[in-house]
């Protein structure tokens, strides 16, 4: 899977303004499965072309970590998998909802800093994501 060990480039955009309220809900899950107490909300990023399908294969290729949403009465909740990565060299993680509005070619990533300070990101920012560990 040498393949998989080289970064995937993405530009980063503006969400739909829900990543703050999706991570603060799932907020403990991802203390007690993934270690980290995240920042309430998610950097997006849509891979570049080129990187799309490789990016999508290698990820199929290792084991994510399965968080499952708190019992919220009448809530339309779904499991997120998440995938240990680096950001620019960050610690983060991809996270995949399994109910999602966003196609294959969008990366959600949180991490226990806001990436986007952290990193001097804005929207048209390119960043590189390294999948952590590809076996």
């Amino acid at each position: 899977m040498e393949e998989c060990r080289r970064p995937f480039r993405a530009v980063v955009f503006s969400g739909l303004g829900e990543g703050e309220f999706y991570v603060s809900i799932y907020s403990r899950g991802f203390r007690l499965k993934l270690g980290i107490t995240p920042y309430p909300g998610t950097l997006n990023a849509r891979l570049v072309e080129d990187d799309v399908r490789d990016f999508n294969d290698c990820l199929s290729r290792i084991r994510g970590v399965r968080v499952d949403p708190p019992p919220i009465p009448g809530a339309k909740l779904a499991p997120v998998i998440a995938y240990k990565a680096s950001v620019s060299g960050y610690p983060a993680w991809i996270v995949r909802p399994m109910i999602t509005v966003y196609k294959r070619d969008v990366v959600e990533l949180i991490a226990d800093v806001r990436l986007r300070d952290l990193l001097g990101l804005s929207d048209g920012s390119t960043i590189e994501i390294y999948l952590d560990d590809p076996r």
